[in-house]
């Protein structure tokens, strides 16, 4: 079972978002700005909170929420630039806390992100399937008859011209059942004696695919297997130098987590897979005070 990534929460919560803007709060969100969206937080936290929307606030804001912190509350109101522009669809958003703001505003569930991505991937789409209706017989290669009420059958079969053609066409059908019983076979060939990788585990500084029932034993098993998702098969631990690049076109392309006085860097966002801290967005701030 494939997990959710970060990109399906935000398109997620962007999906709810085009639904509540024109719902109940649809005054602060049909056309959302910095102001409105911090008026209908407050709101929000006010009359209802969760323990993890508590959280996510402190966490997004740097200190608790109470119930006369609107003055407080109101010299964040930039904090939520990056919000307005997400829903406006001008920018992306790539701070893990301010899509769980995002998704508190919009009220997505489930919600905060850790929750999310321990679920089954979301599917943005529904694609439905096809079928013929009112179909008596269906040729494999094409061929159907469709039933009519009253009973007669209109022909669609395309009728070969040459009897070349049904020669061929019926020895396509003799073929077709020893095809499926040799695929069928090689198919459970496949299961029962090559190694079944579909899930993954940290090893060191990256996710490695490994078998389902690994035992977590010894160091380098250290961390339990979780579901595989590929795309997080490139999220990698780094190890920065001298020459390591932290933005491009002024936009960071490093994440940190922080553990004392020391920072753990990771070339994508999510969470440490140590701690399962959330990773937070390089600044210039944090490599003066940290690293230079």
């Amino acid at each position: 079972m494939v997990k959710n990534t970060l990109e399906d929460y935000k398109a997620a919560v962007k999906l709810k978002y085009e639904i509540e803007k024109v719902g109940t709060h649809s005054s602060f969100l049909l056309n959302p700005s910095r102001a409105k969206l911090r008026k209908l937080c407050g709101e929000l936290f006010k009359n209802n909170a969760s323990v993890d929307d508590l959280k996510s606030f402190s966490a997004f804001f740097q200190f608790d929420f109470i119930l006369n912190c609107s003055n407080k509350l109101k010299d964040q109101t930039d904090k939520f630039r990056p919000i307005e522009t997400f829903f406006k669809g001008e920018t992306d958003l790539t701070d893990i806390e301010a899509v769980n703001i995002a998704a508190i505003l919009v009220d997505f569930n489930p919600r905060p992100y850790l929750k999310f991505s321990r679920q089954e991937a979301f599917k943005k789409e529904n694609i439905p399937s096809t079928s013929i209706e009112n179909t008596d017989t269906v040729d494999f290669f094409g061929a159907a008859k469709i039933v009519k009420n009253n009973g007669s059958s209109d022909d669609q079969s395309i009728q070969p011209s040459s009897l070349k053609n049904k020669e061929l066409r019926i020895f396509q059908k003799r073929l077709l059942i020893p095809g499926l019983i040799v695929v069928t076979m090689l198919s459970g060939f496949g299961y029962v004696f090559l190694p079944k990788k579909e899930c993954m585990q940290w090893q060191k500084d990256h996710f490695e695919a490994v078998d389902c029932e690994t035992k977590a034993v010894g160091i380098v098993n250290f961390y339990s297997t979780m579901p595989l998702n590929k795309n997080m098969l490139n999220f990698r631990k780094i190890e920065i130098c001298d020459t390591t690049t932290f933005f491009k076109h002024n936009k960071p392309i490093l994440w940190y987590c922080k553990t004392g006085d020391h920072l753990d860097f990771f070339n994508g966002p999510g969470f440490n897979p140590e701690n399962e801290k959330p990773l937070k967005p390089i600044t210039q701030y944090m490599i003066d005070k940290y690293i230079k």
